[in-house]
């Protein structure tokens, strides 16, 4: 059973990830300032990859 309870944390872990990616394209449409929008593009990547790495046999594409 423990490997169903990894399951469900890794699944919790990107629902906080979409969260946070969600959160940053909000602010990514509410600025101009590039310096800003290069930082939050870099989080965007950062969490995108982190979630990558949650579900490794996944691929990108719906």
């Amino acid at each position: 059973m423990p490997a169903v309870t990894q399951e469900v944390r890794m699944c919790d872990l990107c629902r906080e990830l979409d969260y946070k990616i969600e959160a940053c394209r909000r602010l990514e449409n509410s600025t101009s300032d590039e310096l800003m929008l290069e930082a939050v593009a870099d989080l965007i990547r950062a969490y995108e990859e982190e979630k990558a790495k949650l579900h490794p046999n996944q691929s990108g594409e719906a």
